[in-house]
This record gives structure tokens, C-alpha cells and sequence, in this order.
């Protein structure tokens, strides 16, 4: 779970202070990071994605509104840039090319079979993730992936509790139906 930052903090890079505005950029930029990997599947992109967000932020900071969580604003301003940048015709060209150790977060096993299973299957799970409708794809990165509690995913995608329980069990069972249908032992 992400926590907040300081408003005085905001406030400070609202009139210009860089350490301030370094120090938020220091708190968001891995949750941005997670995020964006996870809806565009690649590290370059996810990073350029991440960067834009940053530009962004420095640019509109004097729009920010403290009754809103900074989280929840540049989630939504990332969620749209990652939107933007998938709907380019160059970007539907590239391939999902994940490696395990960066997806799954462990290192290398220690048959080459074994290695070839964990490929396999992550490249399953991040098609199955592909496939969610927006809405879905959204709740469900923020609160499998991510590990954000309900409450502020609730706040971030601007639904109710029940929707997101709702979504959240239906991506589910079609990432488990897709991995289910394509994968073979």
C-alpha cells in the first residue's frame, strides 16, 4: 500500500521548491512504475509512461486540489496516459516480451524445464490481464497486483465497494478461465 505524503510537501513544490517536488517524485515513482508495467507490459515503456506522468505533474501541480489523495490524481493521470500510448498504432506492433525474474519477482529456478513452465505461464497471465475490459483490468491490477486495499481502489477508479468485489471476482474467473483454456501440462 502506498502512503500519503505530507500536503505541506505538495504545497512547497506547488511554488516551485525542485527538493520538494524531487521528494514527491521519489514517494510515487515506484507504485507508478508497478502499475504502468503491469498495463503496458513492457519496463521501456512502463518507464517512459512513468516519466510523462512526472512532466505532467510539474506542469499542473498549481491544479492540484488537497481534497483529492495525490495517489488517486496520478493514477488517473497515468491511467490515461498508458490509454494514449496503447492506442498508437506503433505500440499495438510490439510484443509482450516479460522475463520471469521481472514479472515474478524471483530468481531463476533451477531446471530449464521449470524455467520454461514459469515463461509460459507468466506470458499466459499477462495476455489473460490484457484481455480485461477497462474497468476491470483497473480494480483488478490495483488490488491482485498491487495490493492496494479496497477502500482505495473504491477512491481511484471512482466506484463503489460492491462494484469493485463485483469486478474483482469476474476478472478472476476469466484470468483463470484463459490460463485454464491455453495451458497445457
Amino acid at each position: 500500500m502506498i502512503s500519503q505524503i505530507d500536503l505541506n510537501l505538495i504545497q512547497q513544490a506547488q511554488r516551485g521548491d525542485r527538493q520538494a517536488f524531487r521528494q514527491m517524485v521519489m514517494h510515487y515513482q515506484a507504485f507508478l512504475y508497478a502499475v504502468a508495467f503491469r498495463y503496458l507490459g513492457n519496463a521501456a515503456d512502463a518507464e517512459d509512461a512513468v516519466q510523462e506522468v512526472f512532466i505532467k505533474l510539474w506542469k499542473n501541480l498549481s491544479a492540484y486540489r488537497p481534497e483529492v489523495k495525490m495517489s488517486t490524481w496520478l493514477y488517473r493521470i497515468l491511467v490515461n496516459h498508458c490509454l494514449d500510448m496503447k492506442k498508437k498504432s506503433s505500440y499495438q506492433n510490439k510484443k509482450n516480451q516479460l522475463s520471469v525474474e521481472t514479472l515474478l519477482n524471483h530468481p531463476n529456478q533451477s531446471s530449464p524445464l521449470h524455467e520454461l513452465v514459469q515463461t509460459e505461464l507468466t506470458q499466459l497471465y499477462q495476455q489473460a490481464i490484457e484481455l480485461l475490459g477497462g474497468l476491470q483490468k483497473m480494480i483488478y491490477v490495483l488490488r491482485d497486483v498491487e495490493d492496494l486495499p479496497s477502500a482505495e481502489v473504491c477512491q481511484m477508479v471512482n466506484v463503489n465497494e460492491d462494484q469493485v468485489k463485483s469486478n474483482l471476482y469476474h476478472a478472476r474467473k476469466k484470468i483463470q478461465a484463459y490460463i485454464k483454456e491455453h495451458y497445457s501440462e
